[in-house]
């Protein structure tokens, strides 16, 4: 059953069996984020289908009408075929939203599958807004409504001819700029990315895979001044990246995901933020990687008295340093702790998004990396006395250094101050 979370009423959260949920209300919308695990089968095609049928049943419960993002998490990824059948028995050609197959187990040895959704339905009872979804195929979704267009956008992996950590990188953010221009936004409207890098912390020459991947990014990011027309006026930013996540993933290869704003209107605010704790990651020194991470810490997206933050892949880092080395328990409360401090209502208005207040019980959805499966109970006790009811998966996921140990991202739905 669906029900309010207390102290934020545009946050509700609902469970059913197989599927847990929050239906949050952005603008007079309601945004469905559910994560689907199968209840029944031995094989991995028997499985796949009993979680979207999970799926689709909260979808009901919740009167959430149109798929927009998918994020299938495979503990084989060769069952991306198997999925795509399914996807196009259920849905057919038309209805199949952006997509990402993920190549990370999820932390339940007997699950074949996780399914991360999200969908849309209007939900405004003083004035009936019109939404419009355009579903492109695979690798793009388009919500519009109240002159806002919002972009999903997912699956891309570079082509067979690019090789090496950095090209191939390179390539597919050469494709998501492509699809994303194809549906009439502009690159700098990318406000959230995510990364899937195989074998994230190995060496590649004489050097490290996620470092070329900063390498490519860098190079690809350069000269590009991301949600500058969204920014708040009289508000002194710095450098301006997408929130992102970079993690690890069971193949050799990488794929990659991101999110659009489009809109003339002058009173929506697309914010990027920093963390009180921590060094921004495009700051790092040179001993972290020679081309710095470009990304921010979240993004804060704002109008109609609604604002919701996008947290980044978030790790036990203070300053620039890893902290609780080797204590799964200490880096699984700092990172929680890091991610309070950057949702508050203080550094909220710090970066010039005034009226809104947060913390971790107003996260609608969750994700945790979990580096080793020797790590997963320690991590998950403190995740679930600290999220108490927040949907979370958890997967299996090298983190971008040797020392880390969990990582941790969501999506906050604020609260008025």
């Amino acid at each position: 059953m669906l029900q309010k979370r207390k102290g934020n009423q545009t946050l509700c959260r609902g469970q059913i069996d197989g599927c847990a949920y929050s239906v949050v209300d952005k603008n007079g919308v309601d945004y469905f984020y559910g994560l689907a695990i199968p209840t029944e089968g031995e094989n991995a095609r028997t499985q796949i289908f009993s979680a979207f049928e999970r799926l689709e049943t909260a979808l009901e419960e919740a009167d959430a009408c149109s798929l927009v993002n998918l994020n299938i998490f495979l503990r084989e990824i060769g069952d991306k075929q198997l999925v795509r059948a399914i996807m196009n028995e259920k849905y057919g050609d038309f209805l199949i939203p952006a997509t990402t197959f993920v190549a990370q187990k999820p932390c339940d040895a007997s699950q074949a599958v996780v399914v991360e959704a999200t969908a849309v339905n209007s939900s405004s009872e003083e004035k009936s807004l019109a939404v419009s979804v355009y579903n492109q195929g695979e690798h793009a979704t388009i919500v519009e409504y109240d002159d806002v267009s919002i972009g999903f956008f997912g699956g891309f992996i570079p082509g067979e001819e690019s090789v090496g950590a950095y090209a191939r990188s390179f390539d597919a953010f050469a494709k998501m700029r492509a699809e994303v221009e194809a549906n009439g936004f502009l690159f700098p409207q990318v406000f959230r990315t995510w990364l899937y890098q195989g074998h994230i912390v190995l060496e590649e020459g004489d050097t490290q895979r996620y470092k070329e991947l900063n390498r490519a990014r860098s190079d690809f990011f350069y000269g590009t001044r991301f949600v500058e027309q969204y920014l708040p006026k009289n508000v002194p930013l710095g450098a301006i990246y997408p929130a992102s996540t970079g993690i690890g993933a069971d193949d050799v290869d990488i794929a990659m995901s991101c999110q659009t704003i489009q809109t003339d209107r002058k009173d929506v605010f697309v914010v990027p933020l920093e963390n009180p704790n921590q060094t921004p990651a495009f700051d790092y020194a040179e001993f972290y990687s020679p081309k710095s991470p470009k990304f921010s810490r979240a993004c804060a997206v704002s109008f109609n008295d609604r604002c919701s933050v996008y947290v980044s892949g978030t790790a036990s880092i203070v300053d620039q340093k890893t902290v609780f080395i080797d204590d799964p328990v200490g880096q699984t409360n700092q990172t929680l702790d890091n991610i309070a401090a950057l949702i508050s209502g203080t550094n909220l208005q710090k970066h010039g998004v005034e009226g809104f207040d947060s913390d971790l019980s107003d996260l609608a959805v969750a994700r945790v990396y979990v580096k080793k499966a020797e790590f997963l109970d320690s991590v998950r006790s403190v995740c679930e006395r600290r999220l108490a009811d927040v949907p979370v998966v958890y997967t299996y996921a090298d983190v971008c250094r040797d020392d880390l140990l969990v990582e941790i991202e969501g999506i906050v739905s604020c609260r008025e101050s």
